[in-house]
């Protein structure tokens, strides 16, 4: 079946409604594991979001690497090599440059802590990739221009009403999966309401403007350019392509500012840059930065993902991030479930465990925003003198001190964990405690495996595949009993056999159980007693009875 056939009441394993990037990437997560995906888009084939998406950072592009995706995206990327991948905040485009965080939205040589680095692209590039890979998938079928409107559930699956260009038509599955954005309709049909706050009202406007280029000779032309001058607008300014194509963002709307207005934005923009330019095809709207989460992701046979079950503030670059990281837990779960090696209990802990990490995120993106405007202008700040010179350096130290956690994420990206999950086999050691700027590698259960590059510059990741798999550190440990107690229930199961001391090191054990989506579910010197309550607890099927 071609990506856009589909028959009126057609069976799936699987719907997904909504086909942004992180729908995309979970039918692509399902596929790859081989299940029959029904994907439902409102917006035409080929048309891509201008959000505010820039960063796929190191966690998501280690996905994508899983996937297939992320060289291709590099590819993809329409944003030359002219751009500093930076971060600098100046006083405007014209005036001065307070700080530049070099390498802080790509870095150019590969981490030995990760098996990617981050990529910073527009989503447009972004969900173009997607859409390309998810045409070369024969399990899924996706219907643009279609929306799912309805549902219902019962013990044996769900049933879909979608409405498309041919009409209504009706589908089936066994889960369905809700990827249809913040302001999921859907999510209305579950009676649930995302719980939180609402941080800021923002703005954002893409616009043309060939100048722009050219305008920041006295300065930095950078991946994010943050203006702090005595206007206070708190505003930033990225490129979108080659030379034309920019986004313009305030978060929050000045006071007085209508953020729908081109007169305000256009005033703001010219004030931030210096001078005034040519701008054409500009394009407005207004937004709320909040930070919010639904209470739980699952819904019986209906399950939330990204935008549709949290929302948190951009200052960060975390919100498609984290619906990625739900479509790696979630999509290896369901195919377990539908393949007939999961547990009863396996499903229940997808919300278990993004839940906690993503409040973590959520949580450490808010305080990212507090401290913007306002809060970093300084008096004189702009003056060509010595108080103005102290003013700058002044707004520089605070910079470093309390916004380089925005930036330098690592362990917002890496280090968080799934350390009270049920599914996870917890040793003598405690778990880490998760910290959003700083990244220790460490292979407590629970936690994203430690990376290492091997001799023949493939990465560690590249050996575990798509199942669990059994590092074996220690060539002398017996594994028969693992794998036969993996066997005995279908778990797809691999051993991958690494004889370097500097893993040992890391790893503290000499053998890893690694989940399909690269977290430690267990560690030991030798194998249990009891294999087949290791693979029953790891695969969600512990009976308390």
């Amino acid at each position: 079946m071609t990506v856009s056939e589909s028959r009126d009441g057609e069976q799936y394993q699987v719907i997904i409604a909504g086909g942004g990037s992180v729908g995309m990437t979970m039918a692509l997560e399902l596929a790859h594991r081989g299940l029959r995906v029904l994907m439902c888009e409102a917006s035409p084939e080929g048309h891509y979001h201008t959000a505010k998406t820039n960063l796929s950072n190191a966690r998501t592009m280690e996905h994508f690497r899983r996937l297939g995706v992320a060289e291709r995206l590099r590819a993809n990327d329409p944003v030359p090599a002219k751009y500093h991948r930076d971060v600098t905040f100046v006083t405007r485009a014209n005036g001065q440059v307070l700080l530049n965080i070099e390498g802080a939205c790509e870095w150019k040589e590969r981490l030995p802590i990760s098996a990617e680095v981050p990529e910073w692209a527009p989503n447009q590039a972004i969900e173009k990739t997607l859409h390309e890979c998810l045409l070369e998938k024969p399990t899924v079928t996706a219907l643009f221009e279609t929306e799912v409107i309805d549902f219902s559930q019962d013990e044996g699956g769900v049933s879909v009403r979608c409405n498309g260009p041919n009409g209504p038509r009706t589908a089936t599955a066994e889960y369905l999966v809700l990827c249809d954005g913040a302001r999921s309709r859907l999510r209305t049909k579950l009676n649930a309401a995302l719980c939180g706050e609402t941080l800021a009202q923002s703005m954002s406007w893409h616009f043309r403007a060939p100048e722009l280029t050219h305008l920041f000779e006295k300065t930095r032309l950078s991946s994010f350019t943050f203006f702090l001058n005595e206007d206070g607008y708190a505003d930033v300014v990225l490129p979108q392509s080659e030379n034309d194509h920019w986004v313009y963002l305030s978060s929050p709307i000045p006071p007085g500012i209508d953020p729908l207005s081109f007169d305000d934005f256009s005033k703001m923009l010219f004030a931030s840059i210096g001078t005034e330019f040519e701008i054409t095809e500009a394009t407005g709207r207004a937004w709320s930065s909040h930070s919010r989460m639904l209470p739980t992701y699952n819904f019986g046979r209906v399950l939330v993902a990204g935008d549709a079950a949290h929302l948190t503030s951009p200052f960060g670059g975390f919100g498609m991030n984290m619906g990625i990281g739900d479509a790696a837990d979630l999509g290896w779960k369901l195919a377990a479930v539908l393949q007939g090696w999961g547990g009863p209990m396996l499903l229940g802990t997808y919300s278990l465990e993004r839940r906690e990490v993503e409040r973590f995120i959520i949580d450490g993106s808010a305080y990212n925003q507090k401290l913007l405007g306002s809060e970093l202008i300084r008096p004189h700040m702009e003056e060509d003198s010595e108080r103005g010179e102290a003013a700058r350096k002044e707004v520089c130290e605070l910079l470093v001190a309390e916004k380089m956690q925005e930036f330098r994420s690592l362990g917002a990206q890496l280090g968080y964990h799934y350390y009270s999950s049920p599914i996870i086999v917890r040793d003598v050691r405690e778990a880490p405690r998760m910290d959003y700027a700083e990244y220790t590698p460490m292979a407590v259960p629970g936690c994203r495996a430690p990376h290492i590059w091997l001799d023949d510059g493939s990465s560690l990741f590249d050996h575990f595949g798509d199942g669990f798999c059994l590092l074996k550190l220690g060539p002398s440990v017996s594994t028969r009993a693992l794998e036969e107690a993996a066997a005995r229930y279908g778990v797809p199961f691999r051993v991958f056999e690494l004889d370097r001391q500097d893993a040992r090191d890391l790893y503290e054990r000499r053998l890893i159980l690694i989940r399909p989506d690269q977290h430690v579910a267990w560690r030991g010197d030798a194998l249990p007693d009891d294999c087949d309550w290791l693979i029953n607890t790891v695969r969600g099927a512990l009976s308390f009875a």
